[in-house]
């Protein structure tokens, strides 16, 4: 079989079947390898497709061999010899490939620059709109509700409320801000950015669309456990009950309280036993490497 077909159908199975095992192995308890195997298979399901159109490309312009992909285009190209109506079948075929790709490209460019936009505006109101604190980058605002929240930005921004601040004792307050600084330090911000403008961009394919909650829900735990080995797991977990008991509303940023509180707070009190980490990431290190090593064992098989 052509190796751009095997691909494209490498790309298909990774974009339909890897979210259910991906969600199922990724429980949380190494949530930095799981955000790891997350990416990989979004980047090699977008390269798989690349890598086959290209393939494709390659064979039908080049290649003189009569192989499954120049022969389905030499009937497409048939449709010339069918007068108006088959010129016309074959352009609006053809636009409507190009319409699609267009479609999605400019769906991704677009999501990308609002969401950047949106992001760096509310990093910028919060600095213009908030009062400074002693600790660099981090600012008060007056609300009732306790929040705090990362805005990636120019420059970056940590926003605490004066509920927040009415609500957590020193430490925790320090628990909860070195929260906040490991999404920023981690680029998390951006990486759901990222995440958030392929879901919208492609809607329907679920690899996409699972990842936005999957490495939400991961990266709040990175966090938690770089704030964690700072401060202390009972130290943030207070501060995290605090929270959630005290929020009125959810900000729309990475907050320290705003996804599956109640998971993360379970997670802290009571931590995974060695062997249940060990077995997890045994697991993903299976997944990670059967969707690593599958291109070049595609590319050798199609070409043996």
């Amino acid at each position: 079989m052509n190796a751009g077909i095997c691909l494209l159908v490498y790309g298909v199975v990774l974009v339909w079947g890897s979210p259910v095992v991906l969600t199922r192995f990724g429980r949380g308890m190494s949530p930095g390898y799981a955000v790891t195997v997350w990416l990989t298979t979004i980047v090699l399901a977008v390269g798989a497709w690349i890598a086959a159109a290209a393939s494709m490309l390659r064979e039908l312009l080049i290649e003189d061999a009569a192989v499954p992909v120049k022969f389905c285009l030499d009937m497409l190209l048939a449709l010339n010899h069918f007068g108006w109506p088959g010129r016309l079948t074959l352009a609006a075929v053809s636009a409507a490939v190009s319409a699609i790709s267009a479609v999605v490209l400019w769906r991704l460019v677009k999501s990308v620059q609002r969401l950047w936009s949106r992001s760096r505006e509310h990093a910028h109101a919060a600095h213009v709109l908030g009062t400074p604190t002693a600790r660099p980058g981090v600012v008060t605002l007056p609300a009732d509700h306790a929040a705090a929240y990362c805005v990636a930005g120019r420059p970056d921004a940590i926003v605490v409320t004066t509920g927040a601040l009415a609500a957590l004792d020193e430490p925790e307050l320090a628990a909860v801000l070195a929260h906040e600084q490991a999404h920023l330090a981690g680029r998390h911000p951006q990486l759901m950015m990222a995440l958030r403008a392929l879901a919208l961009a492609m809607p329907r394919l679920p690899l996409f669309t699972a990842a936005v909650g999957a490495v939400g829900r991961l990266v709040e735990m990175c966090a938690d456990d770089s704030a964690a080995r700072r401060h202390g797991r009972e130290t943030l977990l207070c501060g995290l009950v605090s929270l959630a008991d005290s929020r009125s509303s959810r900000p729309p940023a990475l907050g320290a309280a705003d996804t599956e509180v109640l998971a993360r707070v379970s997670r802290l009190a009571t931590p995974a036993m060695w062997g249940a980490r060990l077995r997890e990431r045994i697991l993903l290190s299976v997944v990670l490497a059967a969707v690593v090593l599958a291109p070049p064992v595609i590319t050798f098989w199609c070409h043996a």
